[in-house]
């Protein structure tokens, strides 16, 4: 048995086979795992929120509160420009994260945000607006910057548009008055700052941090510092974070750093925190310390400067903006490739057309199976052996995800084998594996350690949905909590639950029965998280 690692992503052929089993008529090999752990990969998890209830303080709502949806239009004309001034600090918010204790609602952390829009959206980190493991978010209470020299003025509530836990960025829109009145967006006309182009950063450019750091009084806080340096991450390039020479307290988290010129270029962000002597580092899980094939939160985290001198770039925040607002110019600089906003009400955190290589896919030619990004843009697996299997990852990790693909066969004749998506792949080669027959029939089953192919939807069945032969399907599956769902070509064909494996990667695959030659090639691959 050999595993044979190539490029960023992971491609298996296995030479040995620990059984095979007739299901259904169908011929389904099960496969030995290999033990070698796979190369940590880096995680990249968006997800959508679901509205919140917009409620005043201390008071429990009889029934939820009702605004009009409110869907940006490209074309919308601001009615006076952004701020133009070196310290915009009056588009600076505090935001106020509320929580229903016994009955009442009561704030229970704070952060900063910036108002990027006069219609009401603000830019913050997802951890100060999202529930974490302790608390569930019930409201979101926004305080405006009025005067330098007063506390800001609690005004509205928010609700969550779209977050990436991942990059730990949020955008909010603002809805309802104190009082529970929805508002009209368009009327608002909030002062608001520019956005700047952090690629644009250099060492040595002075930078104002503006916020509500909850230390040292109520008033906003402007921190001066400068560009000391970056920090790479995978995924994000070589300036996933920018580092500073300010110190800054953690109420600052979401808030506003402006350039000289006034523009907002980063957003302060905290991720975790370790002990260096009694002083709170800002700390990140970049790298595989446990050794257990991931980079998550079991892992140690890397220290990246003191208290909070690491920056997410503006421009990595853009393409949740454009999500957000419907604009296409925040999309621009373009996120890494691989990588986009928000799509079909799911927030997408991996999408691969295949126009073009260097997206973490293998790429293969042996005796036995090929894997290659063809001339006309397909990602194509060729399984050239009989009871041969092979599959491939983009190198994302998922825990919860909502994964779709076009697929083409090219050759292999009925029967001749199958192909689909697995997700949650372990490092020891357990996975979840949504099955498509080329003569119409499917199954959901589950691979584990041990090498055992475990059907979670029965036998192999039949339905007419799929198209056999060379005939194009579209394929998508759900893996969110303990559902796993398979829909072919818009209709669902099987729902399961198992509770088995939690995470790992996404990928595709394909096998072939008694003959060789199944050519399988995948298009528009998606990866979402509900």
């Amino acid at each position: 048995m050999k595993k044979l690692l190539v490029g960023c992503g992971v491609f298996f052929a296995i030479v040995m086979l620990c059984g095979v089993m007739t299901l259904g008529g169908l011929m389904v090999i099960g496969m030995l795992a290999d033990e070698t752990e796979t190369p940590a990969p880096y995680a990249t998890a968006a997800v959508a929120i679901p509205t919140l209830t917009p409620v005043s303080v201390g008071q429990q709502p009889t029934a939820q509160a009702s605004f009009p949806t409110y869907t940006p239009h490209p074309d919308y004309t601001p009615a006076a420009p952004p701020l133009d001034a070196k310290i915009p600090y009056r588009a600076v918010v505090q935001i106020l994260a509320e929580a229903r204790h016994n009955g009442t609602l009561e704030p229970v952390w704070s952060g900063s945000g910036t108002i990027v829009d006069p219609r009401g959206f603000i830019l913050t980190n997802a951890h100060v607006a999202l529930s974490d493991a302790d608390e569930r978010v019930a409201a979101l209470q926004i305080l405006v910057t009025e005067a330098e020299d007063k506390p800001p003025v609690p005004r509205y509530y928010a609700e969550v548009v779209t977050a990436d836990e991942a990059l730990d960025i949020a955008v909010l829109r603002i809805t309802t008055d104190m009082n529970g009145n929805p508002v009209d967006p368009e009327s608002l006309n909030l002062p608001y700052v520019r956005l700047g182009d952090s690629d644009k950063l250099h060492l040595g450019q002075p930078l104002v941090i503006l916020g509500y750091p909850g230390i040292g009084g109520n008033t906003i806080t402007l921190t001066r510092g400068e560009v000391s340096g970056f920090t790479a991450e995978a995924g994000y390039g070589d300036r996933a974070f920018v580092k500073t020479s300010a110190t800054i307290a953690g109420g600052n988290s979401g808030g506003m750093v402006a350039d000289a010129k006034g523009n907002l270029v980063a957003i302060p962000t905290m991720l975790g925190s370790g002990d260096t002597g009694g002083d709170v580092v800002d700390c990140r899980h970049l790298a595989d310390t446990n050794g257990d094939g991931y980079i998550d939160d079991d892992d140690a985290c890397v220290p990246t400067g003191g208290f909070i001198n690491a920056l997410r770039p503006i421009n990595l925040a853009k393409p949740l903006l454009a999500a957000a607002l419907g604009d296409a110019q925040y999309a621009t600089p373009k996120p890494p490739a691989g990588q986009s906003g928000s799509s079909g009400g799911a927030a997408v955190v991996f999408s691969d057309d295949f126009s073009s290589a260097g997206n973490g896919w293998p790429v293969e030619h042996s005796d036995t199976a090929i894997a290659e990004i063809t001339a006309d843009g397909w990602y194509r697996l060729m399984v050239k052996k009989s009871q041969w299997v092979v599959w491939a990852d983009p190198d994302v990790k998922a825990v919860d995800a909502i994964i779709e693909v076009d697929t083409r066969q090219v050759s292999g004749g009925e029967q001749g084998g199958d192909y689909g998506i697995f997700c949650r792949e372990t490092p020891r080669g357990e996975m979840y594996y949504f099955a498509v027959g080329d003569d119409g029939y499917f199954q959901i089953m589950m691979l584990d350690n041990e090498g055992n192919s475990t059907p979670l939807s029965g036998k192999w069945k039949f339905s007419d949905a799929i198209n056999k032969g060379d005939a194009e399907n579209h394929i998508k599956v759900m893996c969110v909590g303990d559902t796993l769902q398979l829909e072919v070509n818009g209709e669902v064909l099987s729902t399961v639950h198992d509770s088995t494996l939690t995470r790992g990667l996404v990928g595709l695959m394909a096998s072939t029965y008694d003959e060789g030659g199944l050519d399988v090639r995948f298009d528009n691959f998606v990866v979402a998280r509900p």
